[in-house]
């Protein structure tokens, strides 16, 4: 197939179906309308000589030919943004660029309102898209170009991988001020078990970081869950109108606690150990102009220095600064 005879834009068509496995949905993210894109669809069908792309209920699943085709076309278009970037400076007050973000719904919560707030000042057109996926797949999607950047707990994605601390984060018990428990400053390890709870269970780890903190003391088999949740909305209404107990990360039982005056918050009757919420980039952005605004931005928002670790310092491939 000679490349000369392809239009490079059906690329960037095949890339936003992938992504978001929807014709409409891609027409909405590249600017085009429904038939813009299922005649590029048809197009590039025509091309490979094969269907690429299917309707199912969970929309429009690629075929093996696409899920080969996927990767290389992704880096490619990642090296051309790249390319163009080159010896451009990136200019907040006149971009349209879009940014992915990965992040649970922890982060989104608790961090995506102020860096909007802040870059909207800046940069008024400048959008933002966040991605709620395992660590598993934001590491896949940076390397591909599809995810700019990821925020949370995630231990290091690899030696291709820049990360840089953020802030450290602990865990509070949050209950409603209604409850038996709910006028007191701290709360009792007894009574904590003695207690119903809440199990939230976002992605990312901070599940994960919970379940060893409640093993190291004592409390994980002995907890009465009522409820598990996989999502933060909702939570504080169903806290503040029972007598259930919610353990969270600080600054999302601060976020809900500042939304609702009928919710408290106290320390856990147990020893936490505190854990990092970082950011992560791939090495192929490092040197992005963009990637690297957003990078200054988010750091400038929420670093919080520490004696442990100065965090200024991004540890990656190079070791170099953010």
């Amino acid at each position: 197939m000679n490349i000369n005879s392809i239009d490079l834009n059906l690329f960037l068509v095949f890339q936003a179906i992938y992504a978001t496995r929807s014709v409409t949905l891609a027409g909405d993210r590249l600017g085009m309308t429904q038939s813009a894109v299922s005649n590029a669809l048809k197009r590039m069908r025509e091309r490979f000589n094969d269907a690429l792309f299917v309707r199912s209920a969970d929309g429009m699943v690629p075929t093996p030919v696409a899920e080969r085709l996927v990767a290389p076309i992704e880096e490619g278009i990642a090296c051309l943004m790249q390319a163009v970037d080159q010896g451009r400076t990136f200019e907040p007050a006149t971009t349209s660029r879009s940014f992915r973000i990965a992040v649970n719904d922890i982060g989104q919560l608790v961090m995506i309102p102020e860096l909007l707030s802040v870059a909207r000042g800046i940069a008024p057109g400048v959008r933002f898209e966040t991605v709620d996926v395992s660590v598993a797949d934001a590491r896949q999607r940076m390397l591909h170009g599809q995810v700019d950047i990821a925020l949370g707990s995630w231990e290091p994605m690899g030696p291709s991988f820049y990360q840089q601390r953020l802030f450290d984060e602990t865990f509070v018990v949050l209950m409603s001020k209604a409850s038996r428990l709910g006028t007191r400053e701290r709360i009792e390890l007894e009574d904590y078990l003695a207690a119903e709870h809440i199990a939230y269970r976002p992605h990312g780890t901070t599940e994960t970081q919970l379940q060893q903190t409640l093993d190291r003391a004592g409390a994980l088999d002995r907890r009465r869950v009522v409820l598990t949740a996989a999502h933060s909305l909702g939570l504080s209404a169903i806290v503040a109108a029972s007598g259930l107990l919610l353990t969270v990360p600080a600054r999302l039982a601060k976020a809900m606690v500042a939304s609702r005056a009928d919710l408290h918050a106290v320390e856990t009757p147990f020893e936490v150990a505190p854990f990092e919420i970082r950011q992560q980039w791939h090495e192929r952005f490092h040197q992005d102009s963009g990637n690297r605004w957003l990078r200054e931005l988010i750091f400038g928002l929420f670093h919080e220095r520490s004696r442990r670790a100065p965090g200024a310092q991004a540890d990656g491939p190079l070791a170099s600064s953010a």
